[in-house]
């Protein structure tokens, strides 16, 4: 059933595969690019760990983020990105959720991880390389991401015709990457609040 929806999103508006850029919801990450490029050489430090990749970024104020981004191989498109950050000033998660075009904004989309569900997310806005959920992630959901014992979840989207498709999301390695990706940040703050 997914396939034939992104079969018809990528007839209507000639979607190819994009690689999203790793970035949260957040003004200090660098924007999403198609240019892959372009956004690996603003990347200083990078780890994967299962699922998820670690980055962090030579951006002037920018946080490290956890990102993890899912393809239809057989149609060659990108179905889900996803990319999260911690902001240690604030003491909170930012993320962005990047879903194929042709989403039905009036049901939004739904998150669903073990026995957690965060329903009702609306989208942002749409661009050529799909439509955007962005904002602060409940801590509840963080902690149901790094459980053990949870490996898979889904991220629900309902289509324009009003058919709903749970597009899977994988946690392996999301404890592990959370950690390293809160060390780099610590890392990347101490040297600037020891300057004088």
């Amino acid at each position: 059933m997914f396939r034939h929806i992104l079969l018809a999103i990528a007839t209507v508006i000639g979607l190819g595969a994009q690689a999203i850029g790793a970035s949260a919801a957040n003004s200090a990450h660098p924007a999403a690019t198609a240019d892959t490029t372009q956004a690996n050489s603003a990347v200083t430090q990078s780890r994967t760990v299962g699922s998820w990749i670690v980055r962090c970024y030579r951006t002037p104020g920018s946080v490290c983020d956890i990102s993890q981004v899912a393809y239809d191989r057989q149609q060659n498109l990108r179905v889900l990105g996803v990319s999260i950050a911690f902001v240690p000033d604030r003491n909170l998660y930012t993320a962005r959720f990047v879903v194929p075009l042709l989403v039905s904004f009036a049901k939004g989309m739904t998150i669903e991880v073990g026995s957690f569900r965060l329903p009702g997310l609306k989208y942002r806005r749409c661009e050529r390389d799909g439509c955007y959920v962005e904002g602060v992630l409940p801590p509840q959901m963080i902690g149901a991401m790094a459980q053990s014992g949870v490996s898979k979840g889904a991220v629900e989207v309902a289509a324009i015709n009003g058919k709903v498709v749970a597009i899977p999301m994988a946690f392996d390695g999301f404890a592990e990457g959370l950690s390293q990706m809160k060390q780099w940040d610590a890392e990347k703050i101490a040297p600037a609040v020891a300057k004088p």
